[in-house]
């Protein structure tokens, strides 16, 4: 007989020893499982801010000042000075980032050299030409391409840091050097450290009920232990949503009570990991990501039961004054306050998040234009009534905070609406419907509500959704298709962005323009009237002479060209081509007054192009100009309208070869 046979082991030893690891083994996965998402998201959220900071330190940086930076001699000069303050400032507006500096590439391979640094202590500050090996660093060899932040905390000599990168481009998009920013892991090791001891509460709690379950073998044993079997099962799986219906008024039912506590704990948990999941840290609203997946089930509701639905975008006026005058923890403070104050004037079963920058968005279910327009004109007054304190979110969520009439300050929003299934039946279609209404409304009056006008897409010249599907998958067929029905909007200039795209790249070449550089071009050229989007059709397409206020909306179309093109990060390097095509060399063009070489390149090509092709064209005013009157009035401009080394190199090439114009 063997020793297994002779020792019998009571039953209620059995259950124990199952039913206890069966819920350890279940908590503590789950657990874990919870803890690594916990931990990969909080990871993930100061890889963006940090790669946010560096992309905005980059943009504080005179590129043409930091490229002139190349001796040690230059650093006693006031221009040196000047970067220093720059990155010093960012460094003041963020305590968290430790250290902040530049680096340029040397002739050697993975070694690089420092330009200028935050460092107010001489003695560990890095001087110009100060050489560094960066083989160790993968994610900074990247940041001459994109903002970049460390995947993991990277060791070196001043201690462990996470790091972001961005580079510094010039007026042409060129790369020539980077800004890099620290931050030590210390307190997100701390928050690290807060996550892991949670999970060990948790594992304990599993633990303790594991170990109550030894003592409820009592008259209903069996019965109790099937129905933890299964409940166990189910937790294994992930399904938190039941509770187990076992009357009983001995030990047993207080294992029950005790499980299911333990299953709303685990569901709680669950519930919160997966909020901070689908949360903005910034404004507390829901982020991107969850208002896109939420759209899209709220669309399928109102498609499956015939009702209508709004969205709202919500765009703060001038709110990088904001962060400019009063730094980027209040602008934060600001949004937070923005998103509760959006949050106060919906319903509950309307959704609020943070769509990106300064802008929200709203769902309205169950709501018709009429309606959403009431909505949002109810938003825009409380925004516009309600005081901002000029106070750091931490401060303001304080429980003694007291509110202090003296830092206060004023902010409206402007608000695009569109209607489902009106303006547009598909989730991309109707935020890009919205997204233009946006855009109109705000380069017409800001602090006003502007609904999407369906006369946009007529005859399917301009569907939203296209807009939408080239801004976020670019490609030269389908951006074709788009500056086509651009143009189709105003009959006037059919096949207007064609020709204008012939002449720059005619003019590119005969700069001697590299082909990814032309490649650009070609796309700015195209797109260069996108923002015609944003002028009503009683306008774009009036018969007689405008009056001052519908010139002013024709003189908008750069502004609102660009801000659409901010939607599409592939498109950026042309955004100032777009923004500034109708700048003058002389000072005196639009939207910013730029004159000369401050204009940039692109931008210069496209107003000797732009202008051409509008000479050459018929127009409901005047007949087209012939070849050689349109070319004179080019030599007569330079100088003055366009930049003089373009048009006469544009004027030489057209007059040697006259075809080429046809």
């Amino acid at each position: 007989m063997s020793i297994t046979n002779r020792i019998q082991v009571p039953l209620g030893a059995k259950v124990f020893l199952v039913c206890a690891s069966l819920a350890l083994a279940t908590s503590l996965v789950g657990t874990m499982v919870l803890y690594l998402g916990a931990r990969h998201s909080l990871r993930q959220e100061v890889r963006s801010k940090l790669e946010a900071l560096a992309r905005t330190a980059a943009l504080r940086i005179d590129p043409e000042t930091h490229y002139r930076m190349r001796t040690r001699r230059d650093e006693s000069s006031e221009a040196y000075r000047k970067l220093q303050v720059a990155l010093r400032q960012i460094r003041k507006a963020n305590p968290e980032i430790r250290y902040i500096y530049t680096m340029r590439k040397t002739g050697k391979k993975s070694i690089w050299q420092f330009v200028v640094d935050a460092e107010e202590n001489p003695r560990n500050r890095s001087h110009i030409g100060d050489e560094y090996d960066v083989s160790p660093y993968p994610e900074m060899q990247k940041a001459f391409s994109v903002p970049i932040a460390d995947k993991e905390p990277a060791q070196d000599k001043w201690g462990t840091w996470l790091s972001g990168y961005a580079p510094i481009r010039n007026s042409h998009g060129q790369v020539d050097a980077i800004v890099g920013l620290d931050m030590s892991v210390q307190q997100l090791r701390r928050e690290e450290y807060s996550l892991r001891a949670a999970a060990i509460k948790n594992i304990l709690a599993a633990l303790l009920a594991a170990m109550a379950l030894s003592i409820v073998v009592t008259r209903v044993l069996l019965k109790a232990i099937r129905v933890f079997s299964r409940a166990t099962h189910r937790i294994r799986n992930g399904d938190l949503d039941f509770r187990i219906d076992l009357s009983s008024s001995d030990e047993v039912g207080e294992l029950v009570e005790d499980f299911n506590h333990m299953i709303a704990a685990l569901e709680e948990s669950r519930r919160r990991l997966t909020e901070q999941g689908t949360r903005d840290f910034v404004t507390g609203q829901f982020n991107h990501m969850y208002l896109h997946e939420r759209l899209t089930t709220e669309i399928e509701r109102a498609q499956r039961y015939n009702h209508n639905l709004c969205l709202l975008i919500c765009d703060a006026d001038r709110f990088k004054l904001v962060n400019d005058t009063l730094g980027h923890p209040i602008g934060d403070s600001f949004l937070r306050q923005l998103g509760a104050v959006l949050r106060d004037s919906v319903r509950t079963i309307d959704v609020v998040a943070r769509y990106g920058g300064d802008e929200f968005a709203v769902i309205l279910p169950e709501t018709d234009q009429e309606s959403g327009m009431v909505v949002a004109e109810r938003v825009r007054t409380a925004v516009e009534e309600h005081p901002f304190c000029e106070v750091q979110s931490e401060q303001m969520l304080a429980e003694d905070f007291v509110p202090d009439n003296t830092q206060v300050a004023n902010l409206t929003v402007t608000i695009g609406l569109a209607w489902y299934p009106e303006h547009h039946s598909t989730r991309d279609g109707l935020i890009m419907a919205a997204d233009i209404a946006l855009c109109r409304a705000k380069h017409v009056s800001r602090n006003s509500v502007g609904a999407y006008d369906t006369s946009v897409a007529e005859g399917e010249n301009l569907d939203p959704e296209d807009l939408y599907r080239v801004l976020h998958d670019p490609n030269v067929a389908a951006i074709r298709s788009l500056a086509a029905a651009v143009d189709a909007r105003d009959r006037y200039t059919f096949g207007h962005s064609e020709r204008v795209t012939r002449y720059a790249l005619l003019l590119g070449e005969e700069l001697g323009l590299g082909s990814e550089t032309i490649d650009d071009l070609k796309v700015a050229a195209l797109l260069h009237d996108l923002g015609k989007i944003g002028i009503p059709d009683s306008v774009l397409n009036k018969e007689g002479s405008l009056t001052q206020k519908e010139r002013e909306i024709i003189r908008e179309h750069p502004s609102v060209g660009g801000n659409i093109l901010k939607r599409a990060p592939q498109l950026d390097t042309i955004i100032p081509a777009v923004l500034f095509h109708h700048e003058r060399w002389d000072g005196a063009g639009y939207p910013d007054g730029l004159s000369g070489e401050g204009i940039p390149l692109f931008a210069r090509i496209l107003a000797v192009a732009d202008a051409f092709d509008a000479m050459t064209s018929d127009r409901p005013y005047r007949r087209a100009m012939t070849l050689d009157a349109a070319l004179l009035e080019l030599q007569a401009n330079a100088g003055k309208q366009f930049d003089p080394l373009l048009a006469e190199a544009f004027v030489r090439k057209l007059s040697e070869d006259q075809t080429l114009a046809a």
